[in-house]
Formats: C-alpha cells, structure tokens, sequence
C-alpha cells in the first residue's frame, strides 16, 4: 500500500522541477537550468514509476516506466534530428505523469486510515 507521506514527497519533488523548468524556460538566460531541471524531473518520474511497479505492483506505472525508458534511449537521436519535437514530447511526459500523480495521490490521501495510522 503506497503511503501518503511518499505521494505528497512524490508531488512535491515533481512540483518543484516542473514549476522551475516552466519559470525558466521562458528565460533565454537561464535556458540551460530549464534543460537540467526537465532532465532531472524525468529521472526523477522514472525512479517514481520504478518504485510503484516494483514495489506496489502497480500497473499503470509500468506503461509510464516503459514509456520513459524508451524515450532516454532515443533521446540522443531525437535530439539531433528534431530538437524542439524531442524537448516538447518530454515535457508532454513529464506532465502526463504529473498529472497522473496528482490522481494517485487524491486517490492515496482519500483511502480511509486505521487506527494504527493515526499518530
């Protein structure tokens, strides 16, 4: 059973790298710091997604655990044929999972807790 502590760590650590790569991908500046924060989200959602197939043998996030992996092992070549494509299919990633996130968590903090869950 997922704990309610792992999903708002989950949605708070996603919230965060999502948050500052949408502020600074707007910055042509800070252009670089939005890449690593779009890099480190995706590597951030395939640990998450690792873990809840894994461990929790949930079956959704296998899709998205497959999804990722296959998108990191072309990411090189995608990026060198069509850079804007390859960068915008990963940012659709990173908010398909978010979003899907946000679902698991309103269906994790919704689930009644037992008396021994309380303190």
């Amino acid at each position: 059973m997922v704990s309610r502590l792992r999903m708002k760590l989950d949605l708070l650590v996603q919230g965060v790298f999502l948050t500052a790569f949408g502020l600074f991908s707007s910055l042509e500046l800070w252009r670089t710091t939005a890449i690593v924060a779009l890099l480190i989200l995706g590597f951030i959602q395939i640990i998450s997604a690792a873990q809840l197939w894994l461990w929790h043998h949930y079956r959704p996030a296998r899709v998205y655990l497959w999804l990722f992996l296959g998108a990191a092992a072309v990411l090189p070549l995608g990026l060198h044929f069509f850079d804007s494509l390859a960068w915008l299919c990963l940012v659709a990633m990173g908010i398909a999972y978010f979003s899907h996130t946000i679902y698991m968590a309103l269906v994790v903090l919704r689930r009644p807790r037992s008396f021994w869950d309380i303190t």
